[in-house]
């Protein structure tokens, strides 16, 4: 397939079929269209994310059985494999810039710049000349050099963090946005969790790591274990208890303080309550031994 495809007209500037250099985020085309009336997209879908912003006149754009009317200084975007349908306004035609794009992490960074919800529909918040401005230059790119690979990396970067800073602004943008899907900060906090287990760290302190309420923190649990992170924490110290108990001969007041204990009664009273074992009687079970260690 040729990659890197560009065309230069008057009312149409496009590069096509853009060639990648980072998994995470990439452009695959960009362009400027200024539509005539009668024009129509649709209703059909594309691979990979469509955004659009509106420079001038307005138009109408369909999405999951709705038609909305939009005009100058509005974005919408369209993700991928969903049917759409767009078009100009009769009386008067719009004119926008366009990018598409693919990555492992365009969801991350499409909710980051406020278009978590059908009908991906946002003011631009700033002048619509600076977004435009941008792609401007990404259609400057379309020679194969390395070069140019990367200054597209570079521009997509930068408008998807000014997408980012101008939603920050708006008026929709509240104090109980995240910033990333609830994956991540359950991924963070597992990782929080597995890295200190061993010290004595609270709930709070786990929040306050990943930059999210407590609350949050106990629905992003909640949603993918269906416990809360004080379970999921006394799980972890438990599985690592048994495996010390099991495989080695530490003494079990070490144990408690390896798994986050500083009072070995209180790991003992734990223990017998999750397990219907003490400690020693556990180990006893699954080694043979008896011993205190």
């Amino acid at each position: 397939m040729e990659t890197n495809v560009y065309y230069d007209r008057v009312d149409f500037q496009c590069l096509d079929q853009i060639e990648h250099q980072t998994n995470d985020l990439y452009l695959t085309r960009c362009g400027i269209h200024q539509l005539s009336p009668g024009y129509v997209w649709g209703p059909k879908k594309r691979p990979q994310y469509h955004m659009h912003f509106i420079l001038e006149g307005s138009g109408y754009f369909e999405i999951n059985h709705q038609i909305h009317h939009l005009k100058q200084g509005q974005i919408f975007l369209i993700p991928p494999d969903t049917v759409s349908r767009y078009y100009p306004d009769s009386q008067n035609p719009w004119t926008y810039a366009f990018i598409s794009f693919q990555g492992n992490k365009s969801a991350q960074y499409i909710q980051q710049a406020g278009f978590g919800d059908c009908p991906y529909i946002r003011d631009c918040v700033k002048d619509p000349e600076i977004y435009v401005s941008i792609i401007r230059e990404m259609l400057k790119t379309h020679q194969l050099t390395i070069t140019n690979e990367l200054k597209r990396v570079s521009l997509l970067f930068s408008l998807f963090s000014l997408l980012t800073d101008s939603y920050q602004m708006s008026s929709d943008y509240t104090k109980d946005h995240h910033d990333y899907l609830p994956e991540t900060y359950f991924e963070h906090a597992i990782q929080y969790i597995h890295f200190h287990y061993g010290k004595n760290i609270h709930i709070q302190d786990i929040a306050d790591y990943i930059g999210i309420t407590r609350s949050y923190l106990f629905y992003i649990f909640n949603k993918k274990l269906r416990m809360s992170p004080q379970k999921y924490l006394l799980n972890y110290r438990l599985q690592q208890a048994k495996e010390l108990l099991g495989s080695t001969d530490i003494f079990i007041k070490d144990i408690a303080h390896a798994v986050g204990y500083e009072d070995s009664l209180a790991f003992s009273k734990m223990f017998r309550n999750a397990t219907g074992y003490s400690p020693s009687a556990y180990r006893k079970h699954k080694t043979g031994s008896s011993e205190n260690k």
